[in-house]
């Protein structure tokens, strides 16, 4: 590898780093915000204030119509090229785009909110937080369109400023509000359409003007059935147990929901930068280094997200009451199984995007409908059978079966193998620590603190292994000053 390939591939882990500590700094703001929303509103109302989010993280995909991707793709081949009105043009596109779709679905749900609201039809303040909260839908797709468009330009920090740090802050001041001035989840849907609006009056007005977009649209159009799939499989669950079940089921799978999506937000934050990278060295005809920037992200991703899968898997009952209380100790059982999906997503790292930058878009369609199809399918039979468990199995299963196949489809259709050597010692490393730590924990039912001790020895057991494939001292040559970590991370993070 060249001296410029490595310092391409170094900044784009640093940049994903940065955006990853980011993350990291809103999880602890979200998780903050959502332990005080659960204690203080009832069941029923949270579980109404949940099945509300989930209709807006779908319209929010339908809304987005995948404009980021063919930003993160099509803008660094433009700007690559020095056809910077062309780059514009994409930009004003895909803004446009997002706004009149955004606005359309806010028409659509709030002209069938009395329908939408399923088992909840009968309360008022359901309806009626459903009719606020859809606008958060259209807001939030700008927010992640414009994400995309600071990743083009390199500038992690100011998305970091703008998602991670101001927005969750906000949002943690409006529920530090609706408790203390005792309010109810109608002034709490209020606050977070504020605060969504609040974020992206940050970024501030982006004037470009309008010209070609052809091969945008080309390739967006099919890379939407990535984004809608992936909020399909994950606010499905709560759709369906809003309908066929009570809305305290509603209440145990989103509860727990958001601790596993934390693994998805490692995924999101390499995403980011690597999508216009990829791009660039597709161009370029690099598909050696586009090999191995995938599968060193991956590795990347997946030993990131291993505390936290092991964590779930490990101590779920712990998880769930120290944070939501004894009301929701049921459901340990649906954050394991949510858990397994999760991390098998994460692990598996950008392979519906990188099969976008290759343009396989009719496999990515045809696999992301069979996808939902199936999680359609399992969830109206183990829902009615097994509650928020059924929905939770139903997703995890699907998301299993997603990726392999994704897997599969990267070694038939493009130059990226379908797992390399160093990415399948890592994985197996991964399996059988987490096998190890989940068998004593069935067979000897140890205290929390044993637990906890499971879980750190198996997470460095994990990055002892992986850390020739992650490159740490290369990555981050400032570890090795750190006397504790400079053995941790050893020579051979130099690759």
């Amino acid at each position: 590898m060249t001296g410029t390939e490595r310092d391409a591939t170094r900044s784009q882990l640093r940049g994903s780093s940065l955006l990853l500590a980011g993350q990291a700094f809103a999880l602890v703001a979200a998780l903050l915000a959502q332990v005080l929303i659960v204690r203080y509103l009832s069941k029923e109302s949270y579980g109404a204030f949940a099945y509300a989010l989930s209709i807006v993280m779908i319209g929010e995909a339908v809304a987005a119509f995948g404009m980021r991707r063919g930003v993160g793709r099509y803008m660094p081949i433009y700007e690559e090229a020095g056809d910077q009105a062309r780059a514009a043009g994409t930009l004003l596109l895909a803004a446009g785009t997002v706004l009149s779709l955004g606005l359309a679905v806010v028409l659509v749900v709030i002209g069938l909110r009395g329908a939408v609201a399923g088992t909840f039809e009968g309360s008022a303040s359901a309806v009626t937080v459903i009719a606020i909260l859809i606008v958060l839908a259209p807001i939030q797709a700008l927010g992640t369109l414009l994400d995309g468009v600071f990743a083009v330009f390199e500038r992690p920090r100011a998305i970091v400023a703008r998602k991670f740090v101001l927005t969750p802050l906000s949002r943690l001041a409006v529920v530090a509000l609706l408790v203390a001035a005792e309010q109810d989840v109608v002034f709490l849907a209020a606050g977070y359409v504020a605060t969504g609006a609040f974020g992206i009056a940050l970024y501030g007005p982006m004037l470009v003007r309008a010209l070609r977009a052809r091969e945008v649209l080309s390739f967006t159009v099919p890379l939407l059935s990535n984004d809608v799939t992936n909020a399909m499989l994950g606010a499905l669950g709560a759709v369906v147990l809003g309908v066929m079940a009570a809305p305290g089921e509603v209440a145990d799978f989103r509860a727990v929901l958001p601790l596993v999506l934390t693994m998805g937000y490692v995924l999101s934050s390499f995403g980011l930068l690597l999508v216009p990278l990829a791009s660039r060295m597709y161009v370029r005809g690099e598909g050696e280094q586009l090999d191995h920037l995938y599968w060193r992200t991956a590795v990347w991703t997946g030993v990131l997200a291993f505390p936290i899968f092991l964590a779930c898997v490990v101590i779920p009952g712990s998880i769930v009451v120290g944070f939501f209380g004894e009301r929701y100790a049921d459901a340990a059982p649906v954050l394991a199984v949510l858990a397994l999906g999760q991390f098998v997503n994460t692990a598996a790292g950008h392979n519906g995007v990188l099969l976008g930058v290759f343009r396989r878009v009719r496999f990515i369609v045809l696999t992301n409908v069979a996808a939902v199809l199936v999680g359609v399918v399992l969830m109206f039979v183990l829902v009615p059978r097994h509650d928020a468990l059924g929905a939770a199995i139903a997703t995890s299963a699907t998301f299993v079966a997603l990726n392999l196949v994704r897997q599969v489809g990267l070694a038939r259709h493009t130059g990226v193998r379908g797992v390399t050597a160093p990415a399948l010692r890592c994985y197996a490393a991964m399996a059988a620590a987490a096998g190890i730590a989940v068998a004593l924990q069935l067979a000897l039912s140890p205290p929390l603190g044993v637990g906890l001790l499971l879980v750190a020895a198996g997470s460095v057991v994990v990055l002892a292994t992986a850390r020739r494939e992650l490159a740490l001292a290369e990555t981050f040559p400032e570890l090795a000053r750190i006397p504790i970590l400079r053995g941790l991370i050893g020579a051979g993070g130099r690759r």
